[in-house]
């Protein structure tokens, strides 16, 4: 099952100011009393369906949490310009900010381990690897193995096809 939360990423691009109001300076006192938690709620609802989701994982289900970028504040000639041109409520932007994350849940995932520095080009290869499936040749990214118990990865060599394409 996939499930995509798009949600989360707009209500950053518009809410970010009021749940950082001292990264822009212009938020007033009663929109951030009133807006100021619609980004922390959000993620304590998107928190709690992933708490459920785990609750409901059979023995031989992964769950895959993962995000292709971070949120950081827009800067101040981005938001004027927004603001003149664009969208004057948004905010929050992708341009200079963290990197995404990917977190795995699951019997056959190694607990603890941090694996080593991912992309989200190898969110394919490693969900193919995880089924069972080969990896196609020509495929961008790489199976994250590193993620997976040794007795796991040790009953499953990854194999490769040429392509997925037709």
């Amino acid at each position: 099952m996939l499930t995509r939360y798009q949600s989360l990423d707009t209500i950053g691009h518009y809410f970010l100011r009021y749940a950082m109001p001292s990264e822009f300076g212009d938020a007033q006192d009663d929109e951030h009393r009133a807006l100021s938690t619609v980004l922390e709620q959000h993620y304590k609802l998107i928190d709690d369906v992933i708490g459920r989701t785990i609750g409901s994982l059979g023995p031989d289900d992964v769950m895959l949490v993962v995000s292709g970028f971070g949120m950081e504040p827009m800067g101040l000639w981005k938001r004027l310009v927004e603001r003149a041109i664009g969208d004057p409520d948004m905010n929050g932007t992708h341009d200079a900010a963290p990197d995404g994350f990917m977190m795995a849940y699951g019997a056959p995932v190694a607990r603890g381990r941090l694996p080593t520095r991912a992309s989200v080009v190898d969110l394919a290869p490693t969900i193919l690897y995880f089924l069972g499936l080969p990896i196609g040749r020509d495929m961008d990214g790489y199976a994250r193995t590193d993620l997976f118990q040794h007795t796991f990865t040790d009953e499953r060599p990854i194999t490769f096809i040429p392509t997925y394409d037709r």
